[in-house]
């Protein structure tokens, strides 16, 4: 399966996070004084205005949104990210034991260009704090594990109302990129039902978010989300338009999330 056109054109001069991991990655641009002068001027944005106690403004979707720029552009932890870490683990936690913690708005466009979705704001932390506490090393830390093992129980608990699609998202997201629970029975769980509402054409319903899903589904080994994947693949040939992107309002993030999904297939 090939795609139609070039994708890369869309991040060879690009200065945004995605476009710094993109020219990096799989552009090769990482030694050229250029991607140097636009990578230092990335992460001392993204690091700008921390406070003390890690958060960016307290807020736990910014601080997100930082941790998650930083992942695409620095990469490694250091001191910033580790307390900033510490502080949404902090907040994890309490959603873990049901303390209150304040609710933020997760619409409105606040989540572009990073991997979660609106949805239920407790899997939202849950999920977001535990992709980013892997991503950063993190993955086997006790407090990380126990999270896991919640979050992992909440899909699969019998009797429950089964989480909405966008929190089904944020819930996938962590549970692919870790060593060990990306072949849980959970994340199997959250798969085979995915599979159930995977149209004929390649694509999910429309409360599933499309690029999203095939990003997380790219992550897996698994014979059921290898068929999801390559089904939405020849639906995204189908759909790519003649710039090389997909999407529509947010074209940047959507090429990103695909091509970094067809990457990881061996697919460009």
């Amino acid at each position: 399966m090939k795609i139609r056109y070039n994708p890369y054109p869309l991040f060879i001069s690009n200065p945004s996070p995605v476009g710094i991991y993109a020219r990096k990655k799989w552009l090769g641009q990482e030694q050229t004084p250029h991607w140097k002068v636009d990578f230092q001027k990335a992460a001392q944005a993204l690091l700008a205005g921390q406070s003390p106690d890690g958060s960016w403004r307290g807020s736990i979707v910014e601080t997100v949104r930082r941790l998650f720029g930083l992942h695409l552009t620095i990469r490694e932890p250091n001191q910033p990210v580790d307390t900033a870490l510490d502080w949404l683990i902090e907040r994890a936690l309490c959603v873990k034991t049901g303390r209150s913690i304040p609710r933020e708005d997760l619409g409105g466009g606040r989540l572009h260009s990073i991997p979660f979705t609106p949805g239920g704001f407790d899997l939202f932390v849950a999920g977001a704090t535990l992709f980013l506490s892997n991503a950063f090393g993190r993955a086997h830390d006790t407090d990380v594990l126990g999270l896991y093992e919640w979050l992992s129980h909440r899909a699969v608990v019998k009797g429950h109302q089964p989480p909405g699609w966008s929190s089904t998202n944020n819930i996938l997201r962590a549970l692919v990129v870790h060593p060990l629970y990306s072949h849980h029975p959970a994340t199997n769980k959250l798969v085979v039902r995915l599979s159930r509402v995977q149209q004929e054409s390649g694509r999910w319903i429309q409360a599933v978010p499309l690029y999203q899903t095939v990003n997380a589904l790219a992550h897996l080994d698994s014979e059921a989300a290898a068929r999801q994947v390559h089904r939405a693949f020849r639906y995204l040939t189908e759909t790519q338009h003649p710039g090389g992107t997909w999407g529509r309002k947010e074209g940047e993030w959507a090429t990103f999330l695909v091509v970094h999904a067809l990457r990881k297939k061996g697919m460009l």
